[in-house]
């Protein structure tokens, strides 16, 4: 039987999809963003790691893909320089035939099920494609700086604005002057400011902004309000225009994207502002989510039959692969995970030799360190997240269960003898407390209720940071916990080998390295225990380098309990203070083995000699 691939490689997050040729979804797997602007040559590297795992979980070989069509952000249209860039990128990646467009091409396939119109899709960004007797129609996507109207990061710039007004006292006061550099972790729009000037504030940050917006609109905040309105009134615009510049004002209209799901209004303003502009205007619900959307395309290509039996088995089977419910599904979405499928270069495994074992752990453990390396983008977010909650009081707090927990747990004791710092900055919560670090205990990791009061114990609050470490993004444990530290005002951040798992319904950011499956199904101490255990390491060394804790390479803050440690403090001291290693041993003696301490007294006494010699 053959199979056609669809991809949605949208800016912040890559999606394959695999379906058969009677309209079935067999998988959907996922990765980290697409966008060569945002991700660089790593975008291409991810298209090619969520085509991968779609393949792997619907246990099918590349030889029987017959096609695939990818819709990739920042690929622009057919035949520009940007899309045929991509596309040689792409042919030295993908060994099977593809179709190349821009991720606005797949949204409107999937709105409106193939058929033409005009569809709006606004998410980071905002661009409307009107499609008619093969004329194509583009309004904005123009950018943030002077296009992406009506966009997550439009709204985030004019809500920004909003509150500089309000105040310097320039127009009428609103809650946004408080929230949003609280949701940003700085102490003011000043510092949001500095942010923005020092590169530190990413496209992506900015954008979620978007979401407080629509939080104090709701509290009744008119200045947000009139930011939404004036968001869905520039879409509605955009939209009607491309109706006007392709000569028929009777297509559909659709719509798809963050934008519209920020709060259950969004859809009614929009379609209020549409109305107003265009009072016959027929518009529609998005039959089917961009990567389905992709997948139509490709089936169309490859010269499948496609009727409305096929379309209404495309949406149905595609549901079953969503998000999941807090509440429920978190078993059911098991036999879907890339993490608990079988690895077929193990198949023999009780069958191998020693060597042969060793050397196939050996190489799978190879492909980690690449795919971990794919997600800097995202560990980044984290770290700049640390870093300004730790700055102004907060933790850096990981919540696990198995090894997740006890990898979190390790990394947060290891911090105040590397670091010097305090042990209540970098915390670990593990499922069934301390004493399942070394023992097992039942039902511990099903517990939601004692993931949520570990939270309550904590008092976490908005300068926190909450790490959620599951392999299988669906422990329940941590989910509960990273959902009250959320309502809480706290920075959440996933930790997982599978995006597409109910985690990322609690996550601000979703850290996960597509590593394949076990060379034991399911055993996720290896490969995806590594993976963890590394971004652990990038997660919390960067963050205390950045705050000072690290002089040149080397830790100045060091906890010299040991002999071992003593004597390397002494070399420390020597190195940073030019000194003999005696010399640096009696500055530590003197300076309570202090490193920090023992440097600046050495350093003082140079600076006395100096002056001595100067006067003599």
């Amino acid at each position: 039987m053959p199979f056609i691939l669809g991809v949605d490689g949208g800016a912040t997050k890559t999606l394959a999809t695999v379906v058969s040729e009677n309209g079935s979804v067999l998988s959907l797997a996922t990765a980290s963003g697409a966008n060569p602007l945002v991700w660089g040559e790593a975008g291409f590297q991810n298209i090619r790691s969520a085509c991968d795992a779609a393949m792997m979980i619907a246990q099918i070989d590349w030889k029987e893909i017959e096609l695939a069509f990818i819709g990739m952000s920042g690929s622009d249209e057919p035949n520009s320089k940007s899309h045929e860039f991509a596309k040689s990128q792409l042919q030295s990646l993908l060994p099977f035939p593809f179709y190349l467009d821009n991720d606005g091409f797949i949204a409107h396939a999937g709105a409106l099920a193939g058929g033409e119109g005009v569809v709006v899709v606004a998410g980071t960004g905002a661009i409307t494609l009107g499609i008619s007797e093969g004329k194509r129609m583009r309004v904005d996507g123009m950018g943030h700086w002077f296009g992406d109207e009506g966009s997550a990061t439009w709204i985030a710039l004019q809500a920004l604005r909003a509150a500089v007004r309000s105040q310097d006292g320039r127009s009428e006061e609103t809650k946004l002057a408080e929230v949003l550099p609280k949701a940003l972790m700085v102490d003011s729009l000043r510092d949001v400011a500095s942010l923005l000037a020092s590169g530190d504030l990413t496209k992506f940050e900015l954008a979620m902004l978007a979401v407080t917006v629509a939080k104090v609109a709701d509290e009744g905040d008119f200045v947000a309000q009139k930011i939404l309105q004036d968001a869905v009134s520039l879409l509605a615009e955009s939209a009607v225009t491309a109706l006007k510049r392709l000569g028929n004002t009777s297509l559909p209209i659709s719509f798809t994207g963050g934008v519209f799901r920020l709060t259950p209004k969004m859809t009614k303003f929009f379609r209020d502002a549409v109305l107003k502009q265009l009072p016959e205007a027929r518009i529609f619900d998005p039959k089917l989510p961009p990567h389905l959307g992709a997948a139509l395309l490709a089936a169309k290509h490859a010269g499948w039959q496609i009727n409305e039996n096929w379309l209404d088995k495309l949406a149905e089977t595609g549901k079953r692969w969503g998000y999941f419910d807090l509440k429920a599904g978190l078993v059911e979405v098991l036999p879907k995970l890339l993490s608990e499928q079988r690895n077929p270069a193990s198949m023999l495994l009780d069958q191998m030799d020693v060597e042969d074992i060793l050397t196939l752990i050996n190489d799978e453990d190879h492909k980690v360190a690449p795919a971990v390396r794919q997600e800097i983008p995202a560990i980044a977010q984290a770290v700049r997240w640390a870093i300004r909650g730790l700055s102004r009081g907060g933790r850096l707090i990981y919540v696990g269960a198995g090894t997740s927990g006890r990898l979190g747990i390790m990394d947060a004791a290891e911090c105040p003898p590397t670091f010097g710092t305090p042990p209540d900055w970098v915390i670990g919560i593990m499922a069934g407390g301390l004493q399942a670090i070394t023992k097992s205990f039942e039902g511990a990791e099903d517990d939601m209720e004692a993931g949520r009061e570990e939270i309550r114990k904590l008092n976490v609050g908005e300068n926190d940071v909450v790490v959620g470490l599951s392999v299988s993004g669906r422990t329940p444990f941590v989910i509960a916990a990273m959902d009250e530290a959320q309502k809480r005002g706290s920075k959440t951040v996933a930790i997982t080998v599978n995006r597409n798992a109910p985690i990322a319904a609690v996550a601000d950011v979703v850290i996960a390295p597509v590593v394949g499956p076990e060379i034991i199904a399911g055993s996720t101490r290896m490969k995806a225990g590594t993976a963890q255990k590394l971004i652990l390491n990038m997660i919390s060394t960067t963050t205390m380098v950045k705050l000072g804790r690290v002089k040149s390479n080397l830790m100045i803050d060091l906890r010299t309990w040991s002999i071992k440690l003593r004597e390397r403090a002494k070399r420390i001291v020597a190195q940073i203070a030019g000194v003999s290693i005696s010399e640096a041993e009696k500055a530590l003696e003197n300076n309570d083995w202090e490193i920090r301490q023992a440097i600046a007294w050495l350093q003082k006494s140079k600076s006395m000699l100096h002056n001595k010699l100067r006067k003599e």
